[in-house]
């Protein structure tokens, strides 16, 4: 818990920079930018195979940028997470106090289960096929 709080003050924002799309032939590629000012970076991809898929709109619709945009909140919790800075700034879209509210939930919510699991499960047997 000692390490929790430490990281916390330290490291106080944790940013959503950008993101891009670009369409490369065979693929789609969409880049995020996550960055924990004073720590590090993070540039995590995702690569989508166009092949047999037929798009409805161009990836410069404003449909897909919205998509993207929160495929990248929720990616961000898996960097977020490292030192759960108690602020996130969001310089490449907009959320509305909605949004903000049920982002907020998710991270804090899903962290929290994952917390509840991983003391628990030590106390579940494995299934052998005959008990448990």
């Amino acid at each position: 818990m000692q390490d929790f709080k430490l990281l916390r003050e330290r490291y106080k924002e944790f940013i959503y920079k950008d993101y891009e799309i670009k369409d490369n032939n065979d693929y789609i590629n969409i880049k995020y930018y996550f960055e924990i000012p004073n720590l590090t970076k993070f540039e995590p991809e995702i690569k989508i195979l166009k092949k047999d898929i037929k798009f409805r709109n161009d990836i410069d619709s404003e449909f897909v940028k919205n998509i993207v945009f929160n495929m990248g909140m929720i990616e961000l919790v898996s960097y977020w997470k490292c030192c759960c800075s108690p602020k996130v700034i969001v310089e490449c879209g907009y959320l509305n106090n909605e949004q903000i509210k049920w982002f907020k939930k998710l991270y804090y919510l899903g962290q929290r289960r994952i917390q509840i699991y991983k003391q628990h499960r030590c106390f579940r047997r494995r299934y052998d096929g005959n008990r448990m």
